[in-house]
């Protein structure tokens, strides 16, 4: 899982928003940095940082904080919880 997500990372195009450690050319600047994200208590300031909510997260956004600036890729539930298996890797 850890491995796609990486992968599924890159494929997305995250790092055009967001620092993310691992992943090359993952260096934007517009997002927070996912850097310790499994040591974050909160995602979006809005919800327990859980398994769960990160997959709805990544899936639907808006469903967690409706105006954010993060969009909806049309990333399936089992490729966000590839995506979120590594970033609980980053610790």
């Amino acid at each position: 899982f850890e491995r796609r997500g990486r992968t599924l990372i890159g494929d997305y195009g995250c790092g055009s928003c967001h620092v993310i450690p691992g992943v090359g050319g993952a260096n934007g600047m517009v997002g927070p940095p996912l850097t310790h994200f499994a040591q974050r208590a909160f995602i979006a300031g809005q919800v327990a940082n859980n398994a769960d909510f990160l997959v709805r997260w990544i899936t639907v956004p808006q469903a967690i904080e409706p105006g954010t600036a993060m969009p909806n890729l049309g990333v399936t539930e089992g490729q966000a919880r590839s995506i979120a298996a590594y970033l609980y890797t980053l610790r």
